[in-house]
């Protein structure tokens, strides 16, 4: 066994053991820990009130130790902090289901939020700094999501899920600069991480002694001493990740586990592959191989971004340019007229050179033949063979500079003008301040569009901020 794998084992062992004894001394200490009793009361001294006994808000700062005991609630900091000491947890809750906490700073203990046997919980939009050992712990607890959280500076570890398994979600979160790992993984599977920054660790992401089948996705894994550490763990799935500059992209400690680097269609970007695009669609000709076990068959061009949509549908784009300012537009319509007819916007940057997208967009938010703009001019673009029923895959190219990027379904030419007077009129009354039966709250976008199907001008609305209202 090497040094380095006993040095975990048995500092795994420590944290381990140093939860249980907290815990349990928390649960008989009787000095300044608060409790969110069972019945809804809150014991000790605590600046946290509740009208409902649902949603309970800090009102000042907090001192010590929070133990929940009553299930689907919500606990607000509200911008307050949640202070502590090096031996303590900050939030710890067991056997606990549906409880939220959100909302607050919580730093100086040994652990920031621990769930121990707890399911259905959310723990999101927390900044926990300077904590010894974990900022969050899952123990054997199932179905919970962290996401949208800060884990920064001078904690040990940032997320730790031991023997927990079966849907946890680690979403969304920016973890950077913990000593040793920034997610680590142990004898926990089916659990997805995606959307994470993890950066500036020791281990980016650990995943160790049997975390089987699990999910890593769309993650930048950026500037890490190891961005993903393996120990005898198999079937997990990691596609679309950024693995950026760490000196050591991937370790294992064994190398005939296998896992998969590739969804079937794309992989990962990789700052140190050496490969090219011959047939310019985005994925790297050679095979990416990390250990015999281990290859990424599609290894991605460019860097992966991800945009969410308003109705739910995320567009991946895969760009050797920097993507900025994504926004969905729809073309002004009026009720029970029909036209719903969304646009894609996008700001691409490079410094030099050809630069290029390859772009998946469901069809179920833009289902037609495509038109693509850049800055005005319409490019040609490549309909790719992986699209299917459910996506098209678009790839097109352009030089570098900072360029505005316009996808539009082509329809027919006879709805133009009848979508431009409509369009014209609408404007019209708002800017004249004329009554009428509907008025339009909106945001107003003027894109001239110079080619057949488009001689006329386009009034575009942004969506988030289109209502109709009744006067």
């Amino acid at each position: 066994m090497s040094r380095k794998l006993l040095l975990q084992i048995i500092l795994m062992i420590l944290l381990l053991a140093i939860f249980v004894v907290v815990f349990r001394v928390q649960n008989v200490k009787a000095g300044g820990t608060i409790y969110i009793r069972a019945d809804g009361s809150i014991d000790g001294p605590a600046n946290i009130t509740t009208s409902d006994y649902v949603t309970y808000y800090f009102t000042d700062n907090n001192y010590d130790s929070i133990i929940v005991e009553r299930d689907n609630i919500v606990v607000d900091g509200a911008g307050y902090t949640l202070q502590g000491t090096v031996y303590e947890i900050g939030i710890s809750m067991t056997w606990r289901s549906n409880v939220t906490i959100k909302n607050m700073e919580i730093k100086a203990f040994g652990c920031g939020i621990y769930l121990d046997c707890s399911s259905n919980s959310i723990i999101s939009g927390n900044n926990i700094t300077a904590n010894n050992y974990y900022s969050i712990g899952l123990d054997s607890s199932s179905n919970n999501s962290v996401s949208g959280n800060k884990l920064t500076a001078n904690n040990l570890y940032g997320i730790c899920l031991y023997s927990s398994s079966n849907k946890n979600s680690i979403t969304g979160n920016n973890i950077t600069a913990n000593t040793d790992d920034g997610i680590i993984l142990t004898s926990s599977n089916n659990n997805s991480i995606s959307g994470n920054n993890i950066a500036d660790n020791g281990n980016g992401i650990y995943l160790g002694f049997s975390s089987n089948n699990n999910s890593i996705s769309g993650n930048n894994i950026m500037n890490n001493e190891c961005g993903i550490y393996i120990i005898r763990t198999s079937n997990n799935t990691f596609y679309h990740n950024n693995i950026i500059n760490n000196t050591q992209q991937v370790d294992f400690y064994e190398s005939d586990y296998t896992n998969f680097w590739d969804n079937g269609v794309e992989g990962n970007y990789w700052s140190n592959y050496t490969g090219v695009d011959s047939d310019h669609d985005g994925i790297g000709e050679a095979h990416h191989k990390i250990d015999a076990s281990n290859i990424d068959y599609f290894p991605l061009i460019g860097k992966f971004s991800s945009f969410n949509t308003f109705l739910g549908y995320k567009v991946n784009v895969i760009s050797n340019s920097t993507i900025s300012n994504f926004k969905l537009g729809l073309q002004m319509q009026l009720p029970k007229l029909g036209f719903n007819v969304t646009s894609i916007f996008f700001y691409v940057t490079g410094e030099t050179g050809m630069g290029f997208c390859r772009i998946c967009i469901p069809r179920s938010l833009l289902n037609e033949t495509y038109k693509v703009f850049v800055n005005g001019t319409e490019v040609p673009y490549s309909p790719l063979p992986c699209s299917n029923d459910t996506h098209s895959y678009l790839y097109f190219n352009y030089t570098h500079s900072t360029q505005e990027v316009i996808i539009i379904p082509e329809f027919p030419s006879l709805i133009i003008l009848p979508l431009f007077m409509i369009a014209t009129l609408l404007s019209a009354l708002v800017y004249r301040g004329k009554k009428s039966k509907m008025s339009v709250v909106a945001s107003f976008y003027q894109i001239d569009i110079s080619s057949a199907s488009y001689k006329n001008s386009v009034l575009l609305v942004e969506i988030s901020d289109f209502k109709w209202e009744s006067l």
